[in-house]
């Protein structure tokens, strides 16, 4: 008999709830006192470390200049994955480590929000290729041996290729090679690390950029960081620090009097295509011009990336241009009959990956530089992660956690391989409620599925909202996918303080629909405005702000139509 999805009314006082309130109290808390320790970035790795420090029992703060993921975090090839290609760089190491922390993921850390999915890698060559490939896929697959957590390596014929990727050509393709990794929503998932942090005490304060350092003689015993909201200054002591701010992580150590590296931002651009717009069972990972091309199933639609691109630009707003999507689409239609045009594209967004590079380090490429990551101290009070996948956040926030105590003298040990996320608690009760979600919500099932996915055992939460506002248990207008009570959640207990929360990270309709949600905005934005005490002055500026970000988002896919890009 399915199972019904519980519906207990949401606890106003739950420790894992951000917003506004939260906020405010959370800043003058770590203000008045001095934590154990404090984290600067709440991308994946400083959450991470938030969390792995709070669950072993100390106090943290964990500060961001922007949104929770609003950076790399929310940028990402949205995947957990091993590295399959690091086997030829045979880098074992990064990928027996990747395997270990995805299977983690996908069976106890997050199981509601982390899904298997095939990728089918193209055989183009003779017999040498399929030996070539073969063994290293086995191996790949025996690395996650232990875990279990997906399906065995599966090898197709030309005929058989084509029978599962009807969009392949088979006139260049000679059969394919199955494997497995993971997907799952990449700023969903470091809420949920965020969210959890805060369940176990983390103080989270988002839009206070640290603007200096403060002392104890050579040590760095906290920060001077400027509300964004207020634009007061507040002095947040701590008797360690750990800067987790990615590809700003250089500048962070040298506000702090320190220059031991450089980080150089890798851009990173993917596509998101309309579901129609490959006919497959499987993603496809090929090799491109100079690295791999993949195509992913992603929530019903097809990602396509990633470009690997030095980036010397704006660090806050990376973009995508034109030649990065012609680059994705031709390398991608390199191997399909059945082209991918720009008119299957819904959208398109870039991210910076950040590589540590020592000073005065030459590297003529991106993709040369290590995609590991380092620990790095100094100055005395300071401890650096930087580099790294997303798939192995725990580790290295685990790692730079104990960098930072090891001074202090505490040697508890990380406790987050069993800590299950926001989300992942009771994922067993309800991972079966879908259809009885579809006929109470009015859903698709598929919407219903995906609802389940986005927010795990806290649906019930969400049904609350509902059951006290009928209104909100309707789907959005123009993307009935969502629900309208997940904007209004989003600002109640994700910490959602503008559109672009709204709109880019706790939901992601502006790719998901083909004009960003542009339509979408001013009833989203009148919806949340009484929520967050918007004047209509401030709701026109944040619609403003967003049709900016949107429009610059979307400018490389309108200049690719032009009559000269288009050759």
């Amino acid at each position: 008999m399915a199972q019904q999805p519980p519906s207990p009314a949401p606890a106003a006082h739950d420790p894992t709830w951000l917003n506004c309130a939260q906020r405010s109290r959370d800043l003058a808390a770590a203000g008045a006192g001095c934590a154990d320790l404090l984290v600067i970035g709440a991308g994946v790795t400083g959450a991470g470390a938030a969390l792995d420090a709070a669950a072993r029992g100390l106090s943290v703060v964990l500060l961001d200049a922007d949104d929770i993921a609003a950076g790399t975090s929310s940028r990402s090839g949205k995947t957990f994955h091993g590295g399959l290609r690091y086997l030829e760089q045979l880098n074992f190491r990064l990928v027996a480590q990747a395997i270990e922390e995805r299977d983690l993921l996908l069976k106890t850390l997050c199981p509601h929000m982390a899904h298997p999915e095939a990728f089918v890698y193209p055989l183009t060559h003779a017999f040498w290729e399929r030996a070539y490939v073969g063994a290293g896929v086995l191996l790949y697959a025996l690395f996650g041996r232990k875990g279990g957590a997906v399906p065995r390596p599966r090898h197709f014929s030309r005929a058989g290729l084509k029978a599962h990727i009807p969009s392949i050509d088979a006139q260049r393709v000679r059969g394919g090679i199955q494997y497995h990794d993971a997907l799952t929503d990449d700023a969903r998932h470091t809420l949920a690390v965020v969210r959890t942090a805060a369940g176990h005490g983390a103080r989270v304060i988002t839009r206070a950029p640290v603007v200096g350092f403060l002392r104890d003689g050579d040590r760095v015993c906290g920060v001077l960081v400027r509300d964004a909201l207020t634009g007061a200054t507040q002095r947040i002591a701590a008797r360690a620090v750990i800067n987790a701010t990615g590809v700003w992580a250089d500048e962070l150590q040298q506000l702090a009097g320190a220059n031991t590296f450089r980080v150089q931002p890798a851009k990173g651009v993917h596509l998101l295509l309309r579901p129609d717009a490959l006919q497959s069972e499987s993603g496809i990972l090929a090799r491109a011009a100079d690295s791999v091309i993949i195509a992913r199933r992603w929530y019903g639609y097809w990602l396509v990336g990633t470009t690997d691109s030095p980036w010397n630009g704006a660090k806050s707003q990376p973009v995508a241009e034109a030649a990065d999507v012609d680059y994705l689409l031709d390398n991608l239609n390199r191997y399909l009959a059945r082209k991918i045009g720009r008119a299957d594209v819904l959208g398109a967004y870039a991210g910076l990956r950040p590589l540590l590079k020592p000073v005065g380090e030459n590297a003529e490429t991106t993709s040369a530089l290590s995609r590991e990551h380092a620990v790095l101290p100094g100055p005395a009070g300071l401890t650096t992660i930087v580099g790294g996948k997303y798939t192995t956040y725990r580790r290295m926030a685990r790692d730079a956690v104990d960098a930072a105590l090891r001074p202090l003298g505490v040697d508890t040990p990380s406790r987050t391989a069993t800590l299950a996320l926001v989300g992942a608690a009771r994922w067993a009760a309800v991972r079966g409620s879908g259809a009885q979600l579809a006929q109470r919500l009015g859903l698709s099932a598929a919407a219903a599925e995906r609802l389940l996915q986005r927010h795990g055992d806290r649906v019930h939460e969400l049904l609350a909202l509902a059951d006290a506002q009928p209104e909100l248990g309707l789907p959005l207008p123009g993307a009935a996918h969502y629900l309208t009570a997940e904007l209004v959640y989003a600002v109640r207990a994700e910490g959602a303080q503008t559109l672009a929360d709204l709109l880019v990270r706790r939901t992601h309709l502006s790719i998901e629909l083909p004009d960003g949600a542009r339509a979408l905005a001013p009833f989203a934005a009148n919806l949340v405005a009484p929520l967050l005490g918007w004047s209509a002055q401030r709701v026109q500026s944040e619609l403003a702000d967003y049709r900016a970000l949107i429009d610059a988002e979307r400018a490389a896919l309108r200049a690719v139509h032009t009559p000269d890009a288009a050759g």
